[in-house]
This record gives structure tokens, sequence and C-alpha cells, in this order.
């Protein structure tokens, strides 16, 4: 239906509704028309916020607290002169985000430098630079850690073997006797292990002739700090839970295969610094740390502290050599873990009867499980318990840090066995600080108390043990000390304890060492005096004079003796004693040392016996492909290989330990597991054609474990010769001459040259003004370190 036919009554509906549009429109268009004109006019729209303001863009360098920050931001000026500047920059500046309402600029967040309480800036218009004065407090806190560990993951073991052997001989009046301690071992990428054996020969039979002692095979996980053992070891437990031998399997923690690893309650530092600075951080006024720190508050965590209370001492210096110091006093316990901290074991396996006296005499089924655990800072709680078919023990305890310093340790367990329980307690108070340690410790055990290693018949635990102690150090370089022991038994059989002794030492530094104790008996009033002085003989390398004198009773005795102690590597020991006043005992003996064993010859008289005793201790390795001769492979090995190279010195720890052999390898009896080794090699003993890649390097081994370590050395054919031109002059001064590997060589008086790291065959361009020629070298093996190899003629190049 058209309008132009509607009636009145269809048509005014229609009228009214587009009169209340038109209406409408031109409201709205009132309204939002001039806001709109208006923000057209301030240029780019800003979402903010904020009420919206004309803002000017500009690009500026910062400088923060006078130092270049590399840094160039796009800030946004206001018109009363105020800055605000991108989210994103304030925090690459490390600034913490101010407490203010953000500007939204072209999709950023943008805060002003007027929400920062007591920050300065300067504009400098003509650089383009902003000039940012911030004090600390406006930095984000970084956190630091006090001790830097370097990579410390074991190295992958090959497959390789060991063989140890200990043998004496001793020879008195008519009376002949032996022994020999073996043990083989093996190692390869899933751990270590081996058995060890003991013969002996003595006119008295006292067990087997022939004993195999230990078999174990076991895998450490240092990432977890956990080690698996199957075979024979020794229980392990808490303070008051003994332990015994077994074959089995034995699971837990094992915090020694990382020893950077620090067990303790993490101890922290906190500063301030508003210029970058360095922090030097000392404990004990030994320096363990040095940091770099940027502006800003710092906390640095994990502290190297030692056990025992002391003084952390943080000094800050800024790049003006502005200087602040921060002290923190702390204590230290080694029964402490740090919070969250788990050590635990979990054994299972029959007990060692006999041990040493018989092969396989393995008793009652044992099962054992301890658990130690950090909970706060101050509070270590550990459980441990004991489980055999007819007797069992469980206890529990812990470790608190007192507020003062200091530490309180308890333990509370309860036993059964045969149908009778038993009771044990245990509680102990210990101080160490730097010049005063002190503590008593005191166990409580019923009549019927028993666990690994003890029963309440044969060999009860004493009804009361008592322990005290104090040390004071600081009479100069001397120290004194006072000890109280008590124990107390049930049986008539078993005599009581108790005693106090009494000492001091003090050294006296290259004039020696003296040391005085007395130990007197509260039962029957005995009384007993030891005095002993040391003095270093310092023009004789590792050689002392001592004398040691005692008085008990109606007997006065003492001896003198001079001893010279083994060297690190290769060479002489001795030790001759003498007895004086009661005593007649006389001693001699010449030990040696090589790199293959430890040898020793002994004789000793006394009331009228003499007796001779032989030694000799060694092992064998095979690691690399190689059979090595060596000392006694008590820990870990390597086995360094300079391949050609004989006579070369090896050195562990810059002590001189061996030197290689024929086929330039040499075997390291004496590494620490899991530590860094440094290995280096001597560079004198090469000779001059040797290139070396390095002298030094690192080897952490597994326990009981070899490693190979190849030193990049090798020989180099290097080459002299002269070169002349085609009409017979010698080629000028001032040329070069190039190897295919890039290497550039000048060419020096009557044209000679001097090459190093030469081929067999070596294609060389020479070029003078402009103009080349090529020379083929032909280079022979020799054992001159420098061939000279003639003239060579240069086709090519003009005069």
């Amino acid at each position: 239906m058209s309008q132009a036919n509607c009636g009145w009554n269809s048509c005014l509906p229609i009228a009214v509704f587009k009169t209340f549009v038109i209406i409408f429109s031109g409201i709205v268009a009132l309204i939002w028309m001039p806001d709109r004109a208006q923000a057209a006019d301030a240029g780019p729209p800003a979402e903010t916020g904020l009420p919206a303001v004309p803002l000017k863009e500009t690009w500026l360098e910062v400088i923060l607290n006078g130092q270049s920050s590399h840094m160039v931001v796009l800030a946004l000026l206001e018109p009363d002169n105020g800055l605000l500047l991108r989210a994103e920059d304030l925090r690459q500046l490390r600034l913490h985000t101010p407490q203010a309402t953000p500007v939204r600029y072209a999709g950023e967040a943008y805060y002003p430098l007027a929400a920062y309480a007591g920050l300065r800036y300067h504009i400098d218009p003509s650089l383009l630079t902003l000039d940012l004065q911030a004090p600390a407090n406006l930095f984000e806190a970084i956190r630091l850690s006090g001790d830097k560990f370097d990579d410390n993951s074991p190295m992958p073991s090959p497959l390789g073997a060991y063989f140890n052997y200990d043998l004496s001989s001793t020879q008195a009046s008519n009376d002949h006797s032996s022994s020999e301690l073996f043990e083989l071992g093996a190692f390869n990428g899933w751990g270590s292990g081996g058995s060890s054996f003991l013969a002996r020969q003595q006119s008295e039979e006292v067990g087997d002739p022939f004993v195999r002692l230990d078999s174990n095979w076991r895998r450490d996980d240092p990432d977890n700090m956990r080690t698996l053992l199957l075979g024979d070891t020794a229980s392990h437990g808490t303070s008051w839970s003994g332990g015994v031998r077994f074959g089995g399997l034995q699971w837990g923690t094992n915090f020694s295969t990382r020893p950077e690893f620090v067990t303790l309650p993490l101890q922290s530092m906190s500063g301030e610094a508003s210029l970058p600075s360095t922090a030097d951080l000392y404990v004990n006024d030994a320096l363990r740390a040095r940091r770099d720190i940027p502006p800003g508050p710092f906390t640095i965590d994990e502290v190297p502290v030692v056990t025992g209370s002391g003084e952390a001492r943080l000094v800050i210096r800024d790049i003006l050599g502005r200087e602040q110091v921060i002290t923190q006093s702390f204590y230290a316990s080694s029964r402490l873990l740090r919070p969250g901290l788990q050590d635990y074991t979990v054994e299972l396996g029959s007990i060692r009867e006999n041990y040493g006296l018989s092969s396989n005499d393995y008793g009652r089924l044992v099962a054992t499980a301890t658990h130690r655990q950090g909970q706060t800072n101050y509070f270590t709680s550990e459980i441990h318990g004991q489980f055999l078919r007819d007797q069992q023990t469980v206890g529990a305890g812990g470790a608190w840090l007192l507020p003062w310093g200091g530490e309180i340790n308890s333990a509370i367990a309860a036993s059964r066995a045969d149908g009778k329980a038993g009771q044990l307690l245990t509680l102990g108070l210990q101080q160490q600080d730097r010049n005063v340690n002190f503590g008593i410790n005191g166990q409580f055990a019923s009549e019927h108390f028993v666990r690994l290693g003890i029963s309440s018949e044969s060999n009860p635990l004493p009804a009361r043990q008592m322990n005290a102690y104090i040390s004071v150090a600081g009479f100069g370089s001397g120290s004194f000390s006072l000890n109280y022991i008590q124990q107390d038994y049930r049986l008539q059989e078993q005599e009581d304890v108790e005693f106090i002794s009494v000492g001091y030492s003090q050294g006296f530094g290259k004039w020696g060492y003296f040391s005085l104790s007395a130990l007197h008996f509260l039962d029957n009033h005995e009384t007993s005096f030891s005095l002993n002085f040391t003095l270093p003989l310092n023009g004789f390398e590792r050689t002392t004079a001592s004398i040691n004198a005692s008085h008990r009773a109606d007997r006065r005795e003492g001896t003198l003796q001079l001893q010279r102690s083994l060297p690190m590597g290769s060479g002489f020991g001795y030790r001759l004693k003498a007895g004086l006043g009661d005593s007649d005992y006389r001693e001699g003996s010449l030990s040696y040392q090589n790199d293959f064993g430890t040898y020793q010859l002994a004789t000793t008289n006394s009331y009228g016996q003499s007796s001779t005793r032989v030694d000799a201790s060694g092992g064998v390795a095979l690691l690399g492909g190689g059979v090595f001769a060596s000392r006694r492979i008590s820990d870990s090995f390597a086995v360094v290989e300079l391949p050609g190279f004989s006579n070369v010195r090896v050195y562990a720890e810059n002590q001189e330990v061996a030197r290689t052999d024929d086929n330039g390898r040499a075997l390291l009896p004496r590494l620490r597991s899991y530590e860094r080794n440094k290995i280096r090699i001597e560079q004198a003993d090469l000779p001059i054609e040797a290139n070396i890649g390095k002298l030094e390097q690192i080897a952490i081994p597994y326990a009981r474990s070899g490693v190979v370590l190849g030193f990049e050395v090798e020989r180099s054919r290097n080459a002299f010769f002269r070169i002349k031109l085609e009409n017979g002059e010698i080629l000028p001064l001032g040329a070069v001459v190039t190897l295919e590997d890039g290497r550039v060589f000048p060419v020096g008086l009557r044209g000679e040259v001097f090459l190093t790291r030469l081929n067999s065959s070596n294609r060389l361009a020479v070029e003078w003004r402009g103009q080349h020629c090529e020379i083929m070298l032909e280079v022979p093996e020799s054992d001159e370190p420098i061939h000279d190899l003639g003239s060579f003629l240069c086709h090519g190049i003009e005069p």
C-alpha cells in the first residue's frame, strides 16, 4: 500500500514513528558530535583510564643513575611536562610497576614517572637523553646464589676392572705369621662392585685361613642423590640405633654423590644498591663469594656457612667506591636439614655372623628403615625402625635449633624381644662457636631394651651414659678442653666407668706443636698424664721430630721419634723410634713408594723380643684397553693418555703423582669420587714440535670407578727452508707464504721460511708485490724437531 493512497487511520502511525526517529537522531548528534570533533583535533586516539589529554611522542636514550642503560625508549610528553614510559621499558629497567592507572596509547600501557616516589628525571633535548635518578627501593628485587657451583656431573664410566693387594709377613723369634688382603673390582655404566678376601697363616688358628669379606654391587644416582647397593654392607641408622653388617639390599639417600649440595638450612642475606656494585661475602672473615649486583634490592641465598656459630659479612662497593657493610650472625648444625629435604634408607637382608672369621655365616633376617626430614629451618625430625622375627625396635626424635644458637637433640625408642619390653631415652645439648664449644649428652636405657648389635642378656647397654665437654680456644693459637664421661652398668661383671680428662694444646708455627693432657678415674682415683711435642725440621722435607712422655701409677715411659713421611709421588720415607724411661721399645722402618706400589721393611725390639715385618701393597688396573701396575686403588682413578709422549710428568691438584710410560700412558690411583680433580701435564716435558690443545682437565669419576683422560697433544712436522727466484736471487724480505689451511707465514732474511704443523705433503702459495708462485713441500717423518729442507725455486716472481 502506498502512502498516497492510505487513509487517515492507516498512515498516521507511520508518520508519528518517522517523526520520533528524526527527533531522537538529532539529540544524539548534538551530544556525541562535539566530543568526536575534539578527539579528531587531538591526533591519534588515546585509550586511557585517565582523562584524555594531548600527548607528544619522543625517542630518548635512558641514563639510569649515571650509567647508560643501552636502551632507547618511546616516551610520551604531557602538556604540563609530565613524562610517561611504556610498561615493558620500565620492566627492562627493573623499575617496579607504580601504583597508578596506566594510560593506553597505541595498544600499549604507559605509566607516569610522577607516580614513583623519590624518582627524579631530566630530559636533555639536544642529546635526546633521559636522565633518571632512582632510589634503590624502586627497583625490582633480585636473588643471587651465595655459592656458584660448576657442573659436577660425573663422567661416564667405561668398562674396566682393578685388583688390589696388601701383603704382610712377620718373623718374631721362632714364630712366623703372614696375612694377605685381596680385592677384585669391576665397573661400567651400570655401577661398580667387587669382592674382598683375607688369607692368613699363623701359629694360632683364628677362624678360617681364607675368608671372603664383602661382595657387593652399587649403582649411584647423583641426579637424585640416591644409591642402590646389593650384597654385603653395614647398616645405616641414627645416633642411638646401633648397627650390624648384613648381606642383602640397601637403598636410600646418598648426599656424598653431590658434595657441593648444601644440606644445612639455607642462610640468606639482603641489602640494597643504588648503583651497580660488587658484593664480597665473608664467612668468619674468610672470603667465600664475590658477586656483581645491579641497582636495587637484592637477596643472596645459599650463603656457604660452616657448622657452629659464626658471622657472615657482606661488603658492598659501588662504582664510585662507596662502601656499605652488612653483618649477620648464624648458627648451623650438621644434624639439621633444610626444610623439605629428606634423608632416608631402607634395608633388607641377613645379618653377618663372625665377620672376618667365616665367609658365609649369615643369620637372622633383618629389615630396617630410617627417615629424616627438615620440617623448618629450626627443626629436623627422624624416625627409625628395626624388625627381626623375634625382636623389634622403633624410635623417633629430632634436632631443634635454639633461638640464641646451639641445638637440642633428643630421641625416644621402644623395643620388644622375647616378650620383654624396653625403652631408651637420649637427650643432648650442644653449642659451638668460634672460641667456645660445649655440650652435654645423656642416654638412659631400661633393663630389657635391645637394638641391632646389642642383646639384653650378654652385652646390654649401660643403664645410664653421660658425657659433658667444653673446649675453649683463643689462647693465642692454643686451646683448652675438659671432658667428663660416666657409664653405669647393671651386670656385676661389667665395671662402671667414670673419669674426667683435661687437655691443653698450643701451636708455635714453625717451632712445633705442644700438647698436655691428664686423665683421672673417679672410681679408683688413678691419674695419668701425657705430654707430646712435635717439631717440624724445616731444613728436611716432610720430616718431623717428636717426643712423648706419659706417667701412670708407678710407671713412667716415653718415646723419641724421627719420621720422614712418604711423598705424593715416588720417594722414600723412614721412621726411627726409641723408648724412654721404663720403656725399652725400639723400632726402625724404611718405606718406599713408586708408581707401582708401596713397600716397607720394619724391625722392632721390646723386652728382649725382636721381630721383622715386610709389607707390600699395590694394585693393577684394566682400563682403556691397557693394563697398568699401580699403587693401591682406594677410591677412583684415571688413565691419562698422551700417545707418543713418554716420561711426561702428570699432576693431580698441583702434586706430581705419575709419569707417562713408553706408550704415553699414566695411571692416577687416588682421585676423589664426585669431586672436581684438577689433572695437569707438564708442558716442559713435551718436545718443541708438540702441538698442545690443552694442558689441564677436570676429572669427576663415579665411586670406585675409572675414567680415561685424553690430552690433545700431537707431534707436529715443522720445516725450515729457503726460497730462491729464477734469476738466482733470494726471495725478498716482506714476501709471505700461505698454507692451504689459510695460515700465513712471513719470509725472513735470506729468503728463509719457518713453517709449523705441516702435513707430509703441502701446497704453498708465495706472494710478493702482487706476484705469485706455488711450491710443493714434502716433509718426511723424522725425530728431528725441525727439518732443514734446503732451497726451493719460485717460478713467476721477478725482483
